[in-house]
C-alpha cells in the first residue's frame, strides 16, 4: 500500500510538471482543441509518473541509489 501511495504522489508531481511545461511553451491558450488534448495529456502524464515509479522500484534503481549515493 505504501508503494501505491508513493506512485500516486509521483504521478501527481509528473502531472504538475508536465502541465507547467505545456503552459510555458504553448502559444495558443484558448483553443478548444487544445483543451481536449490537455485532458489526454493529463492522463498520460499521470500514468507515466505512476508507472515509472513502479518500474524504478522493480529494477532496483531506487535501492541502488540509496545504497551508493546517499549513505
Amino acid at each position: 500500500m505504501h508503494m501505491i501511495s508513493e506512485a500516486f504522489v509521483i504521478g501527481i508531481i509528473t502531472l504538475i510538471v508536465g502541465n507547467l511545461g505545456f503552459y510555458l511553451t504553448s502559444t495558443e491558450k484558448d483553443d478548444k482543441e487544445n483543451e481536449k488534448q490537455k485532458s489526454k495529456y493529463n492522463i498520460i502524464f499521470f500514468l507515466i509518473g505512476f508507472l515509472l515509479h513502479f518500474i524504478i522500484e522493480f529494477i532496483g534503481l531506487n535501492k541502488w541509489y540509496c545504497d551508493k549515493c546517499i549513505a
